[in-house]
């Protein structure tokens, strides 16, 4: 079949969005109605924060596999049996509603996060693939906004529903909608079609090397980047509300900072691909928007509460989501680095979400062990995660953008190629 026209790679990264959007609206659909849910299945609040984060962790056993699998069987594995996997994510879903005890409800969450993980592998893979380098960032920033476009909307719809088990089936619905697009719409080009960045990842290949990507101190540099981005957001929404309370604030006016946090993140997302896809350049970037929404964070926490809060946590969010959003645009760009090729981006896209995984999982239990109720520490320390990331990030990490050393060099050899 012939490439379908370059219209075709949005609707792919639709499909993209939505995969990682309800992946998180079925992570947080119990704490959007936490009362309800805590009384059916006899849960306290650890267990809540427990259910709410347990869908990310097979992530950091199964992605790595996953992804080799992936690079080894090209399009149509990833297409077909990545649709029959999240098909499968579906049913436990349908599953999870019939489940009448914590234990069961976390076993089959846990389970469902297995299946679905072509979402979270797949990512880099496919918007390589389809995307021209100068479009990487700006597709990236949209798709790292998907993550918050799921949780404002479970946060907003999730407690309108007139019960748990209807709640449910909405996720259910859901997943089952991600699978049947997935099956129409997340395929590889043909090579040779066209598309994406023209280092060519898209039909599978024998040589793929899941020792190199390990190996590769790019990639290593890339996960450490990854890590902090996943967890220092959820480490701030676990603390925000008490934090601000603890200061003065309203619990009311506590919940709709919330609110506005999220939504900066979204938008910040979006921005920060835009501004690296004009620039045609990652470090730069990176480095000044992960450091400015450090500090902005520590400067919300440390000036009196009130309209200046709102404002500042706002700008911290729309700034620092770049530490996500860009770092997720370099995976595909990697192999310009030469210490893997294009057909092994599978497995790097495998290797990023183990990252993001542990630092989901870990960077929030850990911080919060350690710092208690001591809600400036809290700050502080987020203000060093966002420094660490940028000076990673934008310092040690090669320059993977459209105008840096790499890509030119990438360009002329494929014009010398092209004249001999």
């Amino acid at each position: 079949m012939a490439a379908k026209g370059t219209g075709f790679k949005w609707a792919v990264l639709a499909v993209l969005v939505m995969g990682t959007a309800m992946l998180n609206y079925s992570n947080m659909v119990f704490a959007s109605r936490p009362l309800d849910v805590m009384a059916q299945y006899g849960m306290d609040q650890a267990q809540l924060t427990a259910i709410s984060s347990i869908a990310v962790l097979p992530g950091a056993f199964f992605s790595i596999a996953l992804g080799n699998w992936f690079d080894k069987h090209g399009s149509r594995g990833v297409r077909y049996v990545g649709a029959a996997l999240i098909a499968l994510a579906a049913c436990c879903q349908l599953w999870r509603v019939y489940a009448d005890s914590y234990v069961a409800l976390f076993a089959i969450t846990f389970l469902s996060g297995t299946f679905f993980l072509p979402t979270q592998v797949l990512p880099a893979k496919l918007i390589e693939a389809w995307f021209p380098r100068r479009q990487m960032g700006t597709a990236m920033g949209v798709f790292g906004a998907s993550a918050g476009v799921g949780i404002m909307a479970v946060f907003a719809f999730g407690s309108l529903f007139p019960s748990t088990t209807v709640a449910l089936l909405s996720c259910a619905a859901g997943f089952a909608c991600v699978a049947l697009l997935w099956a129409a719409f997340a395929k590889l080009p043909e090579r040779g079609s066209g598309q994406g960045t023209g280092i060519d990842a898209r039909a599978g290949a024998p040589d793929v090397d899941l020792r190199a990507v390990l190996t590769s101190k790019s990639m290593w540099t890339v996960m450490v980047c990854a890590a902090f981005a996943a967890g220092a957001p959820l480490f701030l929404n676990s603390y925000m509300l008490n934090a601000f309370i603890d200061k003065g604030m309203d619990p009311a006016a506590g919940s709709l900072l919330a609110v506005v946090f999220n939504l900066s993140l979204v938008l910040g997302a979006v921005f920060a691909g835009a501004v690296a896809s004009k620039a045609g350049r990652y470090n730069m970037p990176y480095l000044v928007l992960c450091v400015s929404g450090g500090v902005l964070f520590l400067l919300a926490y440390l000036v009196p509460v009130g309209l200046q809060t709102f404002v500042l946590l706002a700008l911290a969010g729309f700034l620092g989501a770049g530490s996500l959003a860009l770092n997720l645009a370099r995976i595909g760009l990697l192999p310009l680095t030469g210490e893997f090729g294009p057909e092994n981006i599978g497995i790097a896209g495998g290797m990023n979400n183990t990252a993001m995984g542990i630092g989901m999982f870990a960077i929030p239990t850990v911080a919060a062990a350690l710092l208690g109720s001591n809600y400036l520490g809290v700050f502080v320390t987020l203000l060093g995660f966002f420094v660490l990331m940028g000076l990673v990030g934008g310092l040690v990490v090669p320059e993977l953008g459209e105008k840096g050393t790499l890509a030119q060099r990438a360009v002329r050899d494929a014009e010398g190629r092209a004249e001999g």
